[in-house]
């Protein structure tokens, strides 16, 4: 494996779409999920750096399915809908034919319950890309019922933030390769291209952020049953935190149950280098039930859920 492919043991099932199947003869783990997907983020999201959440999520996770989607920014603001649910077709199918044979056989096994699922979307990219995904499912003969009564758990990896046209330079400008030469270019295009958008988006004739932030919240995507870890940093230069928060306390108000981890200096989408055990300990942690409400590293000055709400208002 080089560093351009991603885990070999992973099959493409679809344009954007690659699957983990543990082998057939794994004694199934209860506590893990039957099936994790990661939905990624658009702008430097390479093969390398997805390979590390793909092997660590099969390290904590051995018995669990891995389902990766992947985007770019067509689908973000252009593509449409239609066409990026069509796409989505071969994630759909998996969702229902894993999900669906673990909970066949569960029901030849008494007092059993399915293990569920674990959505992990990174940033805009991911959270479009996940809820495309999720609305998607309700075409199924089934409605997405077995999608939406297995959907467990939700992590909102940097995401989501606002649209205004300084946060939306940032994020295209960590796609662009860090050469002299390659910023030029990419900052001489980027800037009127990405004015452009912008007001597109703010005329109402491209999909925006704020569209994403009400569908991310709204109980008709992903249904009020999941819980929510927001992840998310001080230092991110593309998702403004206290955005996050915002939407994090959204969240709250409707009744969902949720939690955070608030890092300090780890750059958009890449949290996990500050910390990669705080990091992995509160996806364990969250998934297994608990309570996870990290907003301060050092225990001396660790916050309670209510002081952190307190002080994410001052």
């Amino acid at each position: 494996m080089t560093s351009d492919t991603l885990l070999e043991c992973f099959d493409a099932v679809g344009e954007t779409i690659h699957l983990y199947e543990p082998p057939v003869e794994t004694f199934p783990d209860t506590a893990s999920p039957s099936l994790v997907i990661l939905c990624t983020w658009v702008g430097g999201a390479t093969p390398r750096r997805i390979n590390k959440y793909l092997a660590q999520y099969q390290e904590i996770f051995p018995t669990s399915s891995l389902l990766l989607i992947t985007t770019g920014v067509s689908d973000t603001a252009f593509r449409p809908l239609k066409w990026i649910r069509a796409n989505l077709k071969p994630a759909r199918d998996a969702i229902r034919r894993i999900v669906g044979r673990e909970n066949v056989e569960n029901t030849a096994k008494p007092n059993s319950r399915p293990r569920g699922i674990l959505l992990h979307l990174f940033s805009h990219g991911g959270g479009n890309i996940a809820s495309q995904l999720a609305l998607s499912m309700k075409a199924g003969p089934d409605r997405g019922a077995i999608f939406f009564s297995n959907l467990r758990t939700i992590i909102l990896d940097c995401c989501p933030g606002d649209d205004t046209f300084a946060r939306m330079y940032a994020a295209t400008r960590v796609s662009v390769p860090q050469t002299p030469v390659a910023q030029f270019l990419g900052n001489t295009v980027m800037y009127p291209a990405l004015a452009v958008v912008n007001g597109f988006q703010h005329a109402g004739l491209a999909r925006a952020v704020k569209d994403l932030r009400d569908v991310l919240n709204e109980p008709s995507t992903f249904g009020s049953m999941p819980r929510r870890l927001f992840i998310h940093s001080k230092e991110d230069i593309v998702i403004g935190w206290e955005d996050v928060q915002l939407h994090l306390e959204d969240a709250q108000n409707r009744g969902y149950s949720v939690g955070q981890v608030l890092f300090e200096r780890g750059p958009h989408c890449g949290l996990v280098m500050e910390d990669p055990n705080r990091y992995w300990e509160a996806v364990k942690k969250f998934w297994a039930g608990e309570d996870v409400w990290d907003v301060n590293p050092d225990p001396s000055r660790a916050t309670t859920k209510k002081q952190a709400n307190l002080r994410s208002r001052l």
